[in-house]
């Protein structure tokens, strides 16, 4: 595994030869996800510890996922206007400086605030994230390149995830939280040295600074509604993402406690789900190669969400086989999903970006479709726990082959222009305050 993820990265430096910034943001990222890594496995336990119950960990996590639903097209509406590189490096310092704070409070009500702040900085500022990676990549080999950056970083979660358990031995709890926050922190000022001298066009200004201001968060916070109703054809994309995000909600939660389940030890859930992301990071480069090739994207979209749909499915089912099948089932099945996944995300990414009206909009185009995506984070968990306590968690598994199945009929009706404009796609998941899984 270390040996692939350095080739990974070595590949990457070739591609983004010449191309600084994406480097800045490619060392940044990487530093970034070590320390999430770290602290993925780590979070639910401490927040228990403290005393926040269930019920209480899964209201803290609607309401992250709530307010960014507004704040995601505010902020990319603003950063059209007043640059990236501001609202990229300030909200990722001080998301960095949250980390350790999780650590000093021990009061339950105070810990939720801070853990609520530090989900709204972090899931806010990711759309302004991929506008600003979209403002800098080049247009060739896009898909290849979006697939590469994700891979290598995927690489270097997952090698954090394993090694997170001797970090906690070494450093206790509190320790590895100050040691993530000093990565954080690290990845943060890395982005200091971004060069955005020579970003996309900014949008007009409004008359009146603070008229300007106000006008572009109204029209941001808006922005979902308006962009379906003065470009219709973009519908399909904004229910594609919504969807999307409700079936992928589903597994962070319910596959570990699926797995439990159907009888596997507890101390082999984690390999299982850091061996669907190793097949998930090295299936990446393939997709994103054989995506650049293809004259249109969407057909490697519904093959994708079409793959994934059956083996949520089969997940599902396995609740249904014989003891001895049900787990055997559920292992190869979860890794299996993971191959037409990583064959059709980064084409869906740079579809997402030939979709924007205008360069002097990715901030905010980027901001409604987070927006769609953050609804769906809310109603999922709330959907999810539901049918769960009155059908069972295989069922659950079929409501989510479902919502697959509903992106695909989605996202199927996108259309693809044949002139695209030369706009370069975005990289989710590459900045210091990324939370993967």
């Amino acid at each position: 595994m270390i040996r692939q993820g350095v080739r990974a990265i070595r590949e990457m430096y070739g591609l983004t030869k010449g191309l600084g910034n994406l480097r800045v943001m490619l060392g940044s990222g990487l530093v970034g996800m070590m320390a999430a890594g770290l602290l993925n496995p780590v979070m639910p336990l401490y927040l228990r510890e403290r005393g926040l119950g269930f019920q209480e960990i899964g209201l803290l996590y609607t309401v992250g996922s709530l307010l960014p639903i507004f704040v995601q097209p505010v902020l990319g509406a603003l950063s059209d206007r007043y640059g990236r590189k501001p609202f990229v490096v300030g909200l990722s310092l001080v998301t960095s400086l949250m980390v350790p704070a999780v650590a000093l409070v021990e009061d339950p009500k105070p810990l939720a605030a801070v853990m609520i702040l530090k989900m709204l900085l972090a899931r806010s500022a990711a759309p302004v994230s991929n506008a600003m990676v979209a403002d800098f990549a080049p247009t060739k080999q896009r898909a290849t390149i979006f697939a590469m950056l994700d891979a290598t970083s995927n690489l270097v979660f997952v090698a954090a995830l394993f090694a997170s358990s001797g970090v906690i031995r070494a450093l206790s709890v509190s320790g590895t939280f100050f040691l993530a926050g000093g990565l954080f922190l690290v990845g943060s000022l890395l982005l200091l040295s971004l060069d955005d001298s020579r970003a996309a066009p900014r949008a007009e200004a409004v008359p009146g600074k603070v008229q300007a201001g106000w006008t572009l968060a109204f029209r941001g916070l808006i922005s979902p509604f308006t962009y379906v109703k003065d470009h219709p054809h973009l519908s399909g994309l904004f229910l594609w993402q919504f969807f999307f995000t409700f079936a992928l909600a589903l597994f962070p939660t319910y596959l570990p406690l699926y797995a439990v389940e159907q009888g596997a030890p507890r101390e082999l859930v984690g390999p299982l789900v850091a061996v669907s992301w190793l097949v998930f990071a090295f299936v990446q480069p393939f997709g994103g190669r054989l995506s650049d090739r293809l004259p249109r994207r969407v057909g490697l979209i519904t093959v994708g969400l079409g793959g994934m749909a059956v083996m949520a499915a089969v997940l599902g089912a396995s609740g249904w086989m014989p003891h001895g099948y049900a787990l055997g089932s559920l292992a190869v099945a979860w890794m299996l999903l993971a191959v037409p996944d990583g064959l059709h995300r980064s084409s869906a990414s740079a579809l997402v970006v030939e979709q924007v009206p205008s360069p002097t909009e990715r901030g905010r185009f980027m901001g409604a479709l987070g927006s769609s995506g953050a609804l769906a984070g809310v109603l999922a968990p709330i959907t999810y726990g539901l049918i769960a306590q009155k059908a069972g968690i295989g069922f659950t598994f079929l409501v989510s082959s479902a919502a697959f199945v509903l992106a695909l009929a989605c996202v199927s009706r996108v259309r693809e222009s044949t002139d695209v404009a030369p706009v370069a796609a975005p990289v989710a998941a590459l900045t210091p305050n990324s939370e993967p899984g």
